[in-house]
């Protein structure tokens, strides 16, 4: 069957390739973009993002820009995908937030800024202020606690940052925690208390540590 082509299924065509074009062009972008990020060049983000580059999409691992800036401790990174518009408060698919990602990495900088930018610090489950702990990072503690996190705030199995200190054998952060109000009495849902996972892990020091000064019943 022979068909007749006119001017409508041409101008349809033509917009359908075009379209096509500009897609591929945009993941182009895209992808150089994720690749400038990952390797630290400033100049040719901005550059991207100029072009177009969408500052909040992740890459194929899950992690948003702001993401693997703060893996990669690039403050100046963060201050610019900040400035674009970045989402704070993403999550990759392991539940973890940039100001999550950089607190564990004690990149207090970069805490600091997303902090005043309104990035949340007391959510439910895992946050800042545990990776933080489990690290050991104290000025990051300090950074968190100053701006109103909970220091008796829990994970999603019930274990708290003076756990996570224990766990991480940070006798520093264990006793800084301590002494602003930690709670080594709360019980996570296998039953532990900071002071048992201590003694699992044979972390004497920090189990003496913690039967001297922690809390009476």
């Amino acid at each position: 069957m022979a068909y007749r082509i006119n001017s409508q299924m041409i101008f349809r065509f033509a917009a359908a390739l075009l379209l096509g074009l500009s897609n591929i062009a945009s993941a182009g972008i895209q992808e150089d973009f994720i690749w400038a990020v990952e390797r630290g060049n400033i100049s040719e983000v901005s550059r991207l993002l100029e072009k177009g580059a969408n500052p909040n999409l992740p890459n194929k691992e899950g992690y948003t820009p702001l993401m693997i800036a703060a893996q990669e401790k690039n403050l100046k990174m963060a201050e610019l995908l900040v400035e674009v518009g970045a989402k704070l408060d993403l999550r990759n698919r392991f539940g973890e937030t940039a100001i999550m990602l950089a607190s564990y990495q004690g990149f207090t900088e970069m805490v600091k800024l997303l902090y005043i930018r309104g990035a949340e610090i007391n959510h439910s489950g895992w946050n800042p202020l545990l990776y933080a702990a489990s690290a050991g990072h104290l000025d990051t503690l300090r950074v968190l606690l100053g701006g109103g996190a909970d220091i008796n705030s829990t994970s999603d199995n019930g274990s708290t940052a003076l756990m996570m200190a224990v766990r991480g054998n940070h006798l520093q952060a264990v006793s800084f925690l301590l002494n602003h109000g930690a709670d080594p009495r709360i019980i996570n849902e296998q039953g532990d208390t900071a002071l048992s996972w201590a003694e699992k892990r044979e972390h004497g020091e920090i189990a003496d540590y913690l039967k001297r000064h922690a809390k009476p019943e």
